[in-house]
């Protein structure tokens, strides 16, 4: 009894994917689509379509080889009816079909256009690339004005000897900084990646780092100031040399005696020689919190024309050195320190140091 059921069902079952299979015949492929319009952006194509108006339509298939020789499929559902196929190396003419597909999976005749990418964009950001010494390092720069997403890498060796590989966000136009070496001659290997894995060709600069040095303060003198206070002590505290004495226990204090002059409070310092300025480093009036919290740095050749070299967060609680990288790297004789506002009307600071290359 049991046999005869199995014979039966299986009948059924043979029967019925016959009656699918020949149901599946008679379904028509779709229509293929139309109106195809093509774009081309940096490495990559924009195809866009009127898609075929049957019911049972399903998806698009566009297929294409790639810059590697690669077949590439891209399928695009019936929601939509563009794609952007991206990641071409090189200016080449391309050939695309679009085949459209229904739910039965019959195809439609397929539609070939071609059309050639433009320049992508790894390449044009890779023939802006310059790099130049910095202290303790170098200095990578690129253009960027295609507004895709790319990265710059840097490969280098270490101060140990590592190959090392420094990469920098090079969506818009900058500068990448690599730190922390000698000055001693090495090479830089610099390339650029887009967002598909693709690279450009490698550029190599030699480079020896620049040695950065404590600038010295001898020839020092004070140009200019809003006020200080020599009621503080004097010579020097409460005086603007106080600043430049390498001594921490002395300082800066603008004037509370006989007047109360608010912010900003400056002072202006002469060098006596042009210098190269890498950095800065502050410190506050020892054990005292209730000074500046943000400060703004100038520089001038001549003392009568400025460069702002931009303004800067300091912190009030601490006594340990705050370092400031004026990325520039300016050339300066003279310096402007502006106090721009803390909890008070008044500012001090114990300590100003430079330092950068001699010229």
């Amino acid at each position: 009894m049991k046999n005869k059921i199995y014979y039966f069902l299986g009948i059924a079952l043979v029967l019925f994917f016959s009656a699918c299979e020949e149901e599946n015949d008679n379904v028509l492929p779709p229509s293929p689509v139309k109106d195809v319009e093509i774009s081309t952006g940096y490495g990559e194509v924009i195809l866009s379509w009127t898609n075929p108006p049957e019911e049972d339509f399903y998806y698009v298939d566009i297929t294409y080889i790639d810059s590697q020789g690669n077949f590439r499929s891209q399928k695009v559902s019936r929601f939509t009816n563009s794609a952007i196929l991206k990641g071409f190396t090189n200016t080449e003419n391309y050939e695309f079909t679009l085949t459209a597909y229904n739910t039965a999976g019959k195809a439609s005749p397929p539609i070939v256009v071609s059309t050639a990418p433009l320049e992508p964009a790894f390449n044009l950001v890779f023939n802006t690339i310059t790099m130049y010494p910095d202290f303790g390092g170098a200095i990578v720069e690129w253009e960027n004005e295609t507004g895709k997403s790319l990265q710059v890498r840097v490969r280098y060796k270490s101060e140990e000897g590592v190959k090392t590989t420094s990469v920098f966000d090079a969506t818009e136009s900058g500068r990448g900084y690599i730190v922390g070496l000698s000055a001693k001659e090495r090479v830089f290997e610099v390339y650029v990646s887009d967002e598909e894995g693709n690279n450009s060709e490698i550029k190599s600069f030699t480079i020896l780092p620049l040695e950065e040095v404590k600038i010295d303060k001898s020839k020092w003198s004070v140009v200019a100031y809003s006020s200080q206070e020599p009621a503080e002590g004097g010579n020097p505290n409460g005086l603007v040399k106080a600043v430049f004495d390498d001594d921490l226990s002395t300082y800066w204090h603008t004037q509370w005696a006989g007047a109360s002059p608010g912010y900003p409070h400056f002072f202006v310092i002469d060098m006596g020689e042009e210098v190269t300025i890498s950095r800065i480093v502050c410190y506050r009036r020892k054990g005292d919190s209730r000074g500046q919290t943000k400060f703004q740095f100038l520089t001038s050749l001549d003392g009568v024309n400025w460069e702002d070299e931009g303004a800067f967060d300091f912190d009030p609680t601490t006594d340990a050195a705050q370092s400031y990288r004026l990325i520039n790297n300016p050339k300066a004789r003279y310096f402007k320190y502006v106090a721009l506002e803390g909890p008070n009307f008044f500012a001090f600071l114990a300590e100003i140091t430079i330092y950068g290359a001699m010229d």
